[in-house]
């Protein structure tokens, strides 16, 4: 059965969209929705609080995005585990691949399947006719090695972070993604992704963390910027050791 994992601070526009999206498709194997909220104020709480058939997990205070999505994880009940911000629509299509999706879970053949991210792969190594694994290390990917792991929408099992460690927790946003996705990136994790993509953004979302850090530079074009970042975060790769977890060149700001 599959359990749906959305979470959710302080935007419950958003969130009522999400979930209205996910009601809008006429689900296989759906168990349940679960909404694991950071600690939102009180307007928002209220406001998901009158949403029916969905199960809500509160914290008492705003302890941040990995936090947030572990304590979600630990709730959910499904043999699957889908994953989605409240500031994405779940395309109503998803749901015909799905199938296929648990196929290559169950067959050993990946350990967590992508349905977006926010530039594509150049090099993809075909597993299925939806789906394409994403090489451990490829020239071609250079710009994109240390992005197999997103925070956008995944599917995977409850069992991919018993075995390889929740998020780590007391972090902002970008410190926890990227620590995580370097993690990954060290591991030998399966990662795949969608040829096509599978989400829209929820109307009038802004979101936290797309476009964080990516002020204007005045010496170097959107070209150099990508290629100095991904030196970084191979250099980050190189140096990682999966017990301290610890990022040399960001400086954690929470």
């Amino acid at each position: 059965m599959l359990s749906i994992l959305i979470t959710h601070y302080n935007r419950s526009d958003a969130l009522k969209q999400c979930i209205q999206a996910v009601r809008s498709i006429e689900w296989s194997m759906l168990f349940e929705i679960v909404v694991s909220d950071d600690g939102s104020e009180e307007e928002h709480l209220n406001s998901i609080k009158k949403i029916h058939g969905i199960r809500i997990i509160f914290a008492e205070e705003n302890e941040g995005l990995a936090a947030n999505i572990n304590k979600g994880i630990k709730a959910c009940k499904g043999d699957y585990l889908l994953y989605c911000q409240e500031d994405f629509l779940i395309k109503p299509d998803l749901e015909n691949i799905l199938k296929e999706c648990y196929g290559l879970l169950n067959k050993d053949r990946l350990d967590m399947i992508r349905f977006r991210a926010n530039y594509h792969f150049p090099k993809l190594n075909p597993l299925s006719l939806h789906v394409g694994g994403i090489p451990k290390f490829s020239w071609k990917n250079f710009h994109y090695n240390a992005f197999q792991y997103s925070d956008n929408i995944f599917l995977t099992t409850p069992a991919f972070f018993e075995q390889n460690k929740f998020y780590l927790e007391d972090t902002n946003g970008d410190y926890g993604e990227t620590e995580y996705a370097i993690r990954v990136f060290k591991s030998s994790l399966r990662i795949g992704i969608t040829y096509k993509y599978y989400s829209n953004d929820a109307v009038g979302s802004v979101s936290t963390m797309r476009g964080n850090g990516r002020e204007k530079s005045l010496f170097f074009g959107k070209k150099q910027k990508r290629f100095l970042r991904a030196i970084r975060l191979h250099l980050e790769w190189i140096m990682y050791n999966p017990q301290k977890r610890k990022l040399l060149t960001y400086k954690n700001k929470y």
